[in-house]
């Protein structure tokens, strides 16, 4: 089978293909350079990220994007992929496109270091290539009577989606969210500005009375009805909440890994939410050894550490399960600003 990595050339190409999957199921499914304008520019290395198969013609006909990049998450430095854009031609399926695409992409990922990949896919599709149900995240739901009785002492401030929000992220906040967020992904700011424009995302602050930077802010996504991210103040992220869902007149989904990182604004959230769910990624360990020596942070001295016989669903239930283990289980989520 042919399979090959994109290149700038492929770009438009890719771009009228992966529609043309999508909207088999979902007919009104966005393009994806409106989706992900980070992702789908017309460069070697943004297409580099997504593997192919082309028929006798020179045709793309399958492809899965694999997109690498750092999570830290509770303080460790995860090196980390997502995967994304999985599809194939309707004339193509059940020809081993996929599994031919997955080893590929999985041996790159493996030679440049990645230790975990991660996707929301279905765990009966994905399993079969070594992903498991994995890292424990709470969706706490927020609306105005729920979180409608926190106090008051800060002033919210909300930056509409475009230039506005992109501007509203200065240096003092990102380093403020480098300095407090449990879950984040590493990158420049210029990056995380361009990153902002998925979904039309909003930026909210708060500032407490008498100051003059905000202790507090996130980022909402009024369209989805969520708080991709928060960082700041327990009582600052909680004051934009219950401001944001009294102006967006909404729910809001508030996503936290479980981890001794988040749990002062978990348990201020528990008390606060109308409903609460659990929710896991499947995931697939790369790389047993640099995983753990990227967790070492969390990992308490003298703890027996997984074998390495053990296959990567196996690891995945061990550091990442619910399942009582001698190994503590390991905190992980990926912002939901993040996706692919």
């Amino acid at each position: 089978m042919n399979v090959s990595f994109a290149t700038a050339a492929d770009c438009e190409q890719l771009l009228d293909f992966l529609p043309s999957v999508f909207r088999r199921e979902n007919p009104n499914h966005c393009r994806f350079e409106e989706l992900f304008p980070d992702i789908f520019r017309p460069t070697d290395e943004a297409m580099g990220d997504h593997a192919v198969v082309r028929d006798d013609a020179g045709n793309i006909v399958a492809c899965i994007g694999a997109y690498p990049m750092t999570l830290r998450v509770a303080g460790c430095d995860i090196p980390i992929a997502g995967i994304g854009q999985v599809s194939t031609a309707k004339e193509w399926l059940g020809r081993g496109c996929m599994s031919a695409l997955m080893k590929a992409q999985m041996e790159r990922l493996r030679s440049l270091g990645v230790a975990l990949a991660w996707l929301g896919g279905r765990h009966d599709r994905y399993a079969h290539f070594g992903f498991e149900t994995g890292g424990l995240t709470l969706d706490y739901g927020l609306d105005a009577h729920s979180i409608g009785k926190i106090a008051r002492a800060r002033t919210v401030r909300r930056f509409s989606h475009g230039p506005m929000a992109e501007e509203a992220v200065t240096p003092a906040l990102f380093a403020l969210r480098e300095r407090t967020a449990a879950a984040y992904v590493v990158e420049p700011l210029e990056r995380y500005r361009m990153r902002l424009r998925r979904g039309d995302c909003e930026v909210w602050t708060a500032t407490p009375e008498g100051a003059s930077e905000p202790d507090a802010w996130a980022v909402i996504a009024p369209k989805w009805h969520r708080i991709d991210e928060a960082s700041g103040s327990v009582d600052g992220i909680l004051e934009i909440a219950a401001e944001a869902t009294k102006r967006l007149d909404s729910c809001l989904q508030l996503e936290l890994p479980v981890c001794d990182a988040t749990r002062a604004l978990a348990e201020r959230a528990r008390a606060a939410c109308a409903w609460m769910n659990p929710r896991s990624l499947s995931l697939n360990v790369l790389d047993r050894d640099r995983l753990l020596e990227a967790y070492a942070p969390v990992i308490r001295p003298g703890t027996r550490l997984p074998s390495k016989e053990l296959s990567s669903a196996e690891l995945v239930r061990a550091c990442f399960g619910p399942e009582p283990s001698s190994f503590p289980p390991l905190p992980f989520a990926i912002p939901n600003l993040y996706h692919v």
